[in-house]
């Protein structure tokens, strides 16, 4: 399938200046570059946005977040075979990360193992703690299968795909997710879980 040649460009475009991205997710990407291709690559892609490293809850900028996302995603690209599945893998680094944190320990002593669907529910909440752009609405479909609805995110399907599978392993559960997107900011989800 690949991105097309302006993807990236459109998705800067349409970034606000107030929007932001928690360090979590700058930290994941960095950690995933660090594990995969080693320190002096992490520390390459670090440098153009930070001397140091992010504080996870501090926020940042979402067009550095989505610059890094790119530039690691295509030096990632042939340790997953495709641009996309690098992107799914950041994303998948995101929800890892995010679960190592005190709050996300707390959120997964909450809500508990095999219960996807309480899990998917809080999806809409989990995102705007983490970015300050957007808005989720969740449905449920069926008794195994729930849509996620994004309005106003311009982080590519493959990235929030990653996200959401990662999210339900984490739980416990083997899970298919379907992106669709909707122009440059918008997409529908479909989960499913056994």
């Amino acid at each position: 399938m690949g991105f097309p040649q302006n993807d990236l460009e459109q998705r800067l475009a349409v970034i606000r200046p107030d929007d932001t991205v928690r360090g979590l997710v700058f930290n994941a990407v960095f950690n995933l570059t660090e594990k995969k291709l080693g320190v002096e690559a992490a520390t390459r892609l670090r440098e153009p946005f930070f001397k140091r490293s992010p504080v996870d809850f501090f926020s940042y900028p979402a067009i550095d977040a989505l610059r890094l996302l790119y530039a690691t995603s295509e030096a990632l690209t042939p340790v997953y075979g495709s641009m996309e599945d690098a992107v799914r893998a950041c994303g998948a680094a995101a929800v890892t990360h995010f679960f190592q944190s005190t709050v996300g320990q707390t959120l997964n002593r909450l809500i508990g193992k095999g219960d996807p669907k309480r899990l998917l529910s809080h999806a809409p909440t989990a995102y705007s703690t983490l970015v300050s752009y957007g808005r989720r609405e969740f449905a449920v479909l069926g008794d195994k299968q729930v849509r996620l609805a994004f309005h106003g995110d311009m982080q590519p399907v493959q990235y929030h795909e990653g996200v959401l599978k990662e999210a339900l392993s984490v739980v416990g559960c083997k899970s298919r997710v379907v992106g669709t997107p909707r122009g440059v900011t918008g997409a529908d989800y479909v989960i499913t879980w056994e």
